[in-house]
């Protein structure tokens, strides 16, 4: 894990409406990641199938962030997690077994509210709100899904982060 970019596999830019932030992290095992102050986790996958190796390196970037932070992201009520999975057929069962598992080892409060943008099949979705439900009963926090994260950055006033700002921790 470094926060250069990886050399492979080689991920298409990022899609909208990341298209133009500076890249922070990029992981051959997900697609890129970013942190914007105080307490705003962001991440857009560049997979197709998402495994438990997938779902770990998603989580280990959490961690980070969350021992980096710790005191701003308390400070600000918690976490505050956008999933952009447009890129996401499916899963294994292992990933979401990883998942939860990895959520429900946090302390309940590290979450204040989790949005997570899939594609629009039903089948997929209705998984991903299963998966929610069992997210927000181990966390405490706010789960909604969406089709575009547009809307919730224009919301929540996220911007992108300066350019040379590092991943923290």
């Amino acid at each position: 894990m470094s926060n250069a970019p990886s050399a492979a596999p080689r991920f298409a830019p990022p899609r909208f409406p990341f298209t133009g932030w500076p890249v922070q992290v990029t992981d051959a095992r997900l697609g890129y990641l970013w942190h914007v102050a105080p307490n705003f986790f962001l991440n857009q996958t560049q997979i197709r199938h998402a495994d438990a190796n997938a779902a770990n390196a998603l989580h280990d970037w959490i961690d980070r962030l969350l021992a980096a932070r710790r005191d701003e992201i308390a400070g600000a009520g918690g976490l505050v997690i956008l999933h952009d999975w447009r890129s996401l057929e499916g899963y294994e069962r292992d990933a979401r077994r990883v998942f939860q598992a990895r959520m429900r080892a946090r302390p309940a409060g590290y979450l204040k509210t989790g949005y997570t943008i899939v594609p629009s099949t039903p089948l997929f979705r209705m998984a991903i709100e299963a998966a929610g439900l069992a997210a927000v009963l181990g966390s405490g926090g706010r789960v909604e899904l969406g089709t575009d994260p547009e809307p919730i950055l224009r919301r929540l006033r996220i911007a992108p982060p300066s350019a040379g700002m590092a991943f923290p921790g």
